[in-house]
């Protein structure tokens, strides 16, 4: 049996478990799922090896385990951090010019996850799913502060980043000097950087194990400073991330230890 038909006829026995009203033995299982006594059985093996299947009290059937919660509390985490994004966005849109933004890194690109348009008649059209740079944008600047500066070197490569402006910074050095900055400030920006014209303000947020799970950011259009305060709005960005990160369960008051591993950068 191949490892994707393993994987296959695993999902199907936790399904099977999943909507059985008894536990089940592995008999019983392998006649409803059309498998062999032997196949079952080396299946409800594997999984429960990982904790995904256990047996009933002392019986020699099986019911769900207890670390599919890890993987439930992981989806509730991800759409509770959506909520409390989103919340935090409407207000900052509601401000008159900020677009709003939710993104998190895959390998050595930003994703926007969440876009918040202000009733602005500038507005910054990013969609949900949509790639971003993260040398350019201040969100994926924010995304960059658990990563070291080997790190950050292996992620981008020594070649010339893309540029898109006259400000975009396309050395790797020269973006890893403005990023120490940045991270003892505890924010990031992006000064016409990505888009001519347009000032970006991100900052990371953080789960319970204090690693980087997302960054927020808001973009509004130059014209309007200095009538709006970079600090000013940076302070926001900062409250909001800062406010996100506690209801995650992150604790300012515990130190954590280390940055990113080399299996952050793949």
């Amino acid at each position: 049996m191949s490892s994707n038909q393993s994987l296959e006829k695993g999902l199907l026995v936790l399904g099977l478990l999943k909507e059985a009203r008894e536990p089940l033995g592995v008999r019983e299982i392998a006649r409803r799922l059309e498998l062999s006594p032997a196949v079952a059985q080396r299946l409800l093996n594997s999984l429960a090896s990982c904790g995904y299947v256990e047996h009933a009290g002392n019986t020699r059937r099986y019911q769900i385990g207890y670390a599919v919660l890890g993987l439930a509390q992981h989806v509730f985490q991800r759409g509770r951090l959506l909520t409390l994004a989103e919340t935090e966005l409407q207000a900052m849109a509601a401000g008159g010019c900020f677009n709003g933004f939710l993104g998190v890194r895959r390998g050595s690109a930003g994703i926007y996850v969440l876009a918040v348009q202000s009733d602005s008649p500038v507005v910054i059209r990013n969609h949900p799913g949509q790639t971003m740079p993260l040398h350019s944008t201040a969100l994926g600047k924010a995304l960059l502060f658990n990563l070291d500066d080997g790190l950050i070197k292996d992620l981008l490569g020594e070649a010339p980043l893309p540029r898109f402006t006259d400000r975009t910074i396309t050395e790797v050095d020269k973006l890893i000097e403005q990023l120490h900055v940045a991270r003892q400030q505890r924010f990031a920006t992006a000064i016409s950087e990505n888009l001519e014209g347009v000032i970006s303000v991100g900052a990371p947020v953080y789960d319970a194990a204090g690693s980087i799970t997302a960054a927020i950011s808001v973009a509004f259009p130059r014209a309007v400073y200095p009538k709006v305060k970079l600090i000013n709005v940076a302070q926001s960005v900062l409250a909001a991330a800062n406010r996100i990160s506690r209801e995650l369960g992150f604790d300012e008051s515990i130190e954590h230890f280390g940055r990113e591993s080399i299996d952050a950068v793949k």
